[in-house]
């Protein structure tokens, strides 16, 4: 134990921790693009038809009253976690919203405001809205209260306007850009991403690293001069070399959407046959539908979308949710909600699931913070995090705030660490008594690396006691 403990901990992590996604908009006064590479450890989705004039209700998720509308607007979206909770698509009137992963994503949870989650948000946005001005104009009208993802979104609408929204401490930041300006993003934020536009510096040269394929995307944008620079074709090739082509995180499907000719094409990792969708040629007024993302049979999809049932939107949900760490009992619940949507008081989620809030006091800069968060025995010995329970990184006075949302009620550890010889480990006196600042959920106190084990730093969470700040030893 025990000395490789803390490098191979955190090594493993990092990797089970990145979330990559790329994405663009493609503007040159005429023709609007807009790009995006789906990267994921699961690859199965549907591309689903979603009805206009539809009566709907936000899946409870907490004490609080869950958003309810009537969509104005049918649209396409591509889904894994079932209808009413897409990734990305592209209403009638030509609003494309689509989501990345960020990792400093810190949602309004706490304000007192109709709420809906991560996911319905695009949903609610292509229900209601035809611009990215009239999404803006509303964006605080409602608060996110997430079940899991911690995401930014961008959005791109038929007057060449382009958006990326991120909510930054609780508050939507708003990066606008107009009419014939491109647009890129990755998986940091713009104010990170736009320093290393032209700086790599320090920076992993592969498509792993999302600042590489940010660096990426802005050298390609520049590059693009003539009329026929801004095409279908461009826009794929542009996908294919921000691509991770191979690995369990991988990019499993590849979208453009013409939101000129409001039309779809894309492409799955198992089937490179690109596939086509206009949206001008669906009746959004009836015949809820869906085609399966991974197949050749058909690329013109147009009179081709099948009957979407309940059956087949749990069967994608429970896949879905069970792989991102969820269990039956939602997965269930949350597909019956979405093809039977009606005002709740209570659900599977806001009585067996909590978000966590972790103070983390900092007294001086410069060191070396490791903190971790797993939860079993399991993931301890094989060196897991929780999904946005892993923070790596230089100290600054202050207080860092972790959130990782969406865990369920259980035991839980975690180890915090501040390496003062960037040996990655916690060092010990002659008497055996740590001399690094540290800290876990036990009060359990090390005499060596061979007693951090989960047991012993360990404790068990729900929602009544998921806020906490850490006591440094």
């Amino acid at each position: 134990m025990k000395k490789y403990f803390w490098t191979l901990l955190f090594l493993t992590t990092i990797i089970q921790s990145a979330y990559p996604c790329s994405s663009f908009v493609l503007k040159n006064g005429k023709t609007i693009l807009l790009g995006k590479n789906f990267d994921w450890t699961f690859d199965k989705g549907y591309v689903i038809k979603n009805l206009k004039n539809t009566t709907k209700v936000a899946y409870f998720t907490h004490n609080g009253t869950p958003a309810s509308w009537t969509s104005k607007y049918g649209s396409i979206t591509f889904n894994q976690n079932g209808k009413e909770m897409p990734y990305g698509g592209m209403n009638e009137k030509g609003l494309v919203v689509e989501m990345l992963w960020l990792e400093d994503t810190r949602f309004n949870i706490s304000e007192n405001k109709t709420y809906l989650n991560e996911l319905e948000w695009i949903q609610y946005q292509l229900d209601n809205f035809q611009t990215v001005d009239e999404v803006v104009a509303n964006v605080e009208t409602l608060k996110t209260y997430p079940i899991k993802g911690k995401i930014h979104y961008i959005l791109a609408d038929t007057n060449g306007k382009s958006v990326i929204i991120e909510y930054l401490d609780g508050k939507p930041m708003i990066y606008e850009k107009e009419a014939n300006t491109c647009q890129a993003i990755t998986n940091k934020s713009v104010t990170y991403s736009e320093k290393h536009i032209d700086n790599l510096k320090g920076i992993r040269r592969n498509n792993t690293s999302t600042t590489y394929r940010y660096y990426q995307l802005e050298k390609q944008i520049r590059k693009l001069q003539r009329t026929s620079d801004f095409s279908e074709m461009t826009a794929f090739q542009m996908l294919k070399n921000v691509t991770i082509p191979k690995g369990d995180f991988r990019t499993v499907w590849s979208i453009v959407y013409n939101i000129e000719t409001k039309s779809i094409a894309f492409y799955s990792y198992k089937n490179k046959e690109i596939k086509q969708i206009n949206l001008n040629n669906i009746d959004f007024e009836q015949g809820l539908s869906c085609f399966n993302i991974n197949q050749n049979k058909e690329t013109l999809l147009d009179n081709k979308l099948l009957p979407f049932s309940e059956k087949e939107n749990f069967e994608m949900v429970s896949a879905s949710l069970i792989h991102l760490g969820f269990d039956m009992g939602l997965s269930k619940e949350i597909s019956e909600h979405q093809f039977n949507q009606k005002m709740a008081t209570q659900s599977y989620f806001s009585q067996n699931y909590f978000h966590y809030d972790i103070n983390i006091p900092m007294a001086e800069a410069g060191k070396l913070l490791y903190f971790v968060v797993m939860d079993s025995e399991k993931n301890f010995n094989k060196k897991v995090a929780v999904t946005g329970g892993l923070l790596i990184g230089q100290t600054t006075t202050g207080t860092a705030t972790i959130h990782i949302y969406g865990l369920k009620n259980g035991t839980y550890s975690m180890v915090a660490l501040i390496d003062e010889n960037k040996n990655s480990e916690l060092d010990f006196d002659s008497e055996k008594n740590p001399i690094e600042k540290y800290a876990t959920f036990s009060t359990f106190i090390p005499k060596s690396m061979a007693e951090i084990t989960f047991e012993n730093s360990s404790n068990y969470f729900t929602k009544d006691n998921a806020k906490l700040t850490i006591e440094w030893r």
